[in-house]
Order: C-alpha cells, then sequence, then structure tokens
C-alpha cells in the first residue's frame, strides 16, 4: 500500500514540475532613459555626419514602432510554436467508506480523465496562429518600407529648409549691402524716404525669413532624431548631410493596378481573413461533441472487497446550444475582415491614380518654376549692368533681386515637393520578394 500511494503521489505531482514559472520584469524609467541615451551616444560617435543611407540604418534598428512591430512577431510565431496540444489530461481522486469505523474503512480510488479532439480543433489552432504569423510578419515587412518612405520625405523637407536657409543667407548679405549703399544715397538726397523705408521694411522681412526657417530646420531635426528612436538631448549635436541633388530626376513609373496585391499591407489583411476564415471553421466544429475518456482503480485494504478497474467514455450532445454565439461572431469577424482587405486594396488603388497625377502636375510645376528663376536671375544681372551705366535707379535692382529671392525659394519648394511624390509612388512598387 505505501509504495502504491507513493506512485500515486508522483504521477500527480511530476507534470507540474515542467509548468512555466512567473519572472518579474519590472521597469526602471532612471535605468532605461541612462540606457537609451547611452546607445544614442554611441551612434552619435559613430556617425559623426549622418548621410541618409546611415539613418536608415540606425532606425532601423531604435526605432519604435519598428521594434514592437518585431515583438509583435515574434509574439505570434511563439504562439504558433505552441498551438495544436491536445488539452491537458485530468487527474481525480476519491475517498470511500469515510465513515466507517472497520480496520480498514478507507477506499481510495485514483483516477484519470482525458479528452480527444476528434473534432481536429488542434489542427485548426495552428492553422489559425500560423495565419495570423503570417500577417505580423508582412505587417512588419511594410512597417519598414513606410519607416523608409516616412524618413526620406522628413529628409527631403529638412534639405529644402536648409537650401532656403542658404539662400536666404545669402540674399540677406546682399540687401544688407545694398541698404547700406541706399542709405548713404538717401543721405545726399538722391532717394526718397519712402524708398529707404521699403529697402528697411525688405531687409526687416529677410531676417524674419531666416528666422522662421531655422526654427522650421530645429523642428524638423528633432522629428528625424525622434524617428530614427535617438534619444532628444542628441538632437543638437547630430549633423546631418542633407542637400538636394542638382539633376532633377525622371518621373517614377507607377505599377499596374494588379501589382499593389504584392504590397505587404495587401498581404498581411489577406492573412488575417485567412485566419478569419479558418476561425470560422473551428467555432463550426466546436458544436460537434468531443469525446471524453476517462478510467480509475479503486484500492481496498478490506480483504472482503477486492480492486477495481473502471473505464468511463462520454459526450456532450448538441441539442440547443451548438455554439451559436461563436459561430455568428466568427461570421461577422470574416465578413469584416473580407470588407477591410477590399477597402484597403481600392484604397491603394485610389491612392496610385491620385499620385500619377500628383506627380505629373508636381514635375511641370518644378520645371516652370525653374525656368522662371532662370528669367529673374537674369533679369537681375541685366539691370545690374544698367546700373553701371546709369540706366535704372538702385531701387529697381533691389525689388528685382527680391523677386528673384522669391522665386528660388519657390523653386526649392516645388522641387521637394516633386520629390517626395516620387517617393510616395515609389512605395506602392514593392516587390513581393523584399523583406
Amino acid at each position: 500500500m505505501p509504495t502504491k500511494k507513493l506512485l500515486i503521489l508522483l504521477g500527480a505531482t511530476l507534470p507540474l514540475a515542467s509548468c512555466v514559472s512567473y519572472e518579474a520584469n519590472p521597469i526602471r524609467l532612471e535605468k532605461e532613459t541612462l540606457a537609451w541615451v547611452e546607445a544614442s551616444e554611441k551612434a552619435l560617435e559613430a556617425f559623426p555626419q549622418l548621410s541618409f543611407a546611415d539613418a536608415q540604418t540606425l532606425g532601423l534598428a531604435f526605432n519604435p514602432e519598428l521594434n514592437r512591430a518585431r515583438l509583435q512577431l515574434a509574439k505570434s510565431r511563439d504562439v504558433e510554436k505552441q498551438s495544436g496540444w491536445w488539452e491537458d489530461p485530468s487527474v481525480s481522486f476519491d475517498l470511500k467508506r469515510v465513515l466507517n469505523t472497520g480496520a480498514q474503512p478507507w477506499a481510495y480510488t485514483p483516477g484519470v480523465g482525458l479528452s480527444v479532439p476528434v473534432t481536429g480543433l488542434p489542427g485548426l489552432a495552428e492553422e489559425a496562429a500560423a495565419h495570423y504569423a503570417e500577417a505580423d510578419y508582412w505587417t512588419l515587412v511594410q512597417a519598414e518600407f513606410d519607416f523608409r518612405s516616412a524618413l526620406a520625405e522628413l529628409w527631403i523637407d529638412y534639405a529644402v529648409v536648409a537650401a532656403k536657409s542658404k539662400l536666404t543667407e545669402n540674399y540677406l548679405a546682399k540687401v544688407a549691402e545694398e541698404k547700406s549703399r541706399l542709405e548713404k544715397l538717401f543721405a545726399i538726397g538722391e532717394i526718397s524716404a519712402g524708398e529707404m523705408q521699403k529697402e528697411s521694411d525688405r531687409y526687416n522681412s529677410v531676417i524674419l525669413e531666416k528666422r522662421a526657417l531655422d526654427s522650421a530646420a530645429l523642428e524638423l531635426h528633432s522629428r528625424i532624431v525622434q524617428k530614427l528612436g535617438l534619444a532628444p538631448r542628441i538632437a543638437l549635436e547630430l549633423k546631418l548631410d542633407a542637400k538636394l541633388s542638382p539633376e532633377i530626376p525622371a518621373p517614377v513609373a507607377s505599377p499596374a493596378p494588379e501589382k499593389l496585391a504584392e504590397l505587404p499591407k495587401i498581404r498581411a489583411a489577406l492573412a488575417n481573413y485567412d485566419a478569419s476564415e479558418t476561425a470560422l471553421k473551428t467555432e463550426i466544429r466546436r458544436q460537434y461533441p468531443e469525446l471524453s475518456l476517462g478510467t480509475s482503480y479503486e484500492l481496498d485494504g478490506n480483504d472482503s472487497f477486492e480492486d477495481s478497474l473502471t473505464l468511463g467514455i462520454g459526450f456532450n450532445l448538441p441539442v440547443w446550444n451548438r455554439n451559436r454565439v461563436g459561430i455568428a461572431a466568427a461570421k461577422g469577424d470574416r465578413a469584416l475582415a473580407r470588407l477591410d482587405a477590399m477597402t484597403l486594396w481600392q484604397e491603394q488603388v485610389h491612392t496610385l491614380r491620385h499620385l500619377e497625377r500628383e506627380q505629373k502636375i508636381a514635375e511641370t510645376h518644378c520645371r516652370e518654376q525653374i525656368v522662371r528663376t532662370e528669367k529673374f536671375r537674369e533679369r537681375t544681372q541685366k539691370i545690374y549692368a544698367e546700373i553701371e551705366i546709369g540706366e535704372a535707379l538702385p531701387t529697381v535692382l533691389s525689388e528685382a533681386a527680391q523677386q528673384h529671392f522669391a522665386a528660388e525659394l519657390a523653386a526649392c519648394d516645388a522641387y521637394g515637393d516633386y520629390l517626395k511624390t516620387r517617393i510616395r509612388i515609389l512605395a506602392l512598387k514593392i516587390n513581393k520578394n523584399e523583406g
């Protein structure tokens, strides 16, 4: 008897040794902040002047949205790995004749129960987990491409502001020089007070323009640092190598509408729809009975009774419940997943057509603005020559230079808009094998 009891006890407690134990992982903000700053400073040491390629490398490692997408994928893959198991068996232990006062009053009856998934639910759970893991994989791929596109647009915005700031700095020096020359002419009565005031207003407006550009550059610099996932304290120390190419690139050819199905976001939506299909199959299977098997062995110490083995079988009857609520919810989820996938597809088609028109307009405007800027430059040079021979007043030069300066700023903006439109079309031309 003692040996049998010991074996029963070991059989009941041994599976508990393989259970997962809880490990605390508290958040200590001070420690986390120090680690964040230290990692950012090391990145700054490795890239004293950050190119766009370097920024992509850093962002792919530090960007919190990408890291969250990676964790989500790791979670889904772990769930997939752990899916498909049968339900754990159950163990029971009964005592009989507890109130009997005989020499051996009690009878021990250990039992084991097992649910046999004859409906195939574990396999369906594994299939659904695989679909969700696939969806999270394509979501991560899309997040990486979205990050690159968003960073490229920020980089262009910063390059445009840097170019405009350089133009403004040069123009401010010319305006200051012209203002000094006109002050001398005003002192000897060559120009009127109104003309002098107009020049002073022009000078002050350029100073305000320069301050606005410096503020915009600082904001974009901070946004780039935040996009990369680096600590904000290095924002002022990080130097960005962002310049506009002097050559205007050719327009990007648009992908065929059917190629949009290769976008990771579309593939993720389709994987989610497949998961909803599997979820509906699962809920339908749940209405059918599962087989329950059980066995027990009665140990009796009295000589007048013999030990006995009992076998049992059972299943539930699908009479009125039949998992109606689960099936209804799964049908609704499948309909929603289908609508989400189709809506996302239609949005991409609309976006593509809009970007095609926008790129054409942006390219035309960019090239026209460059031609217009060149004409203003030629006109300004002509006025310089006319002043030298006394055929034009200095105030005419100031107005022409201002128009040339305004045209240069507008050309920078138009060039930046065209480049960003190209980036958005390129984002729709992701090859299905990428990622």
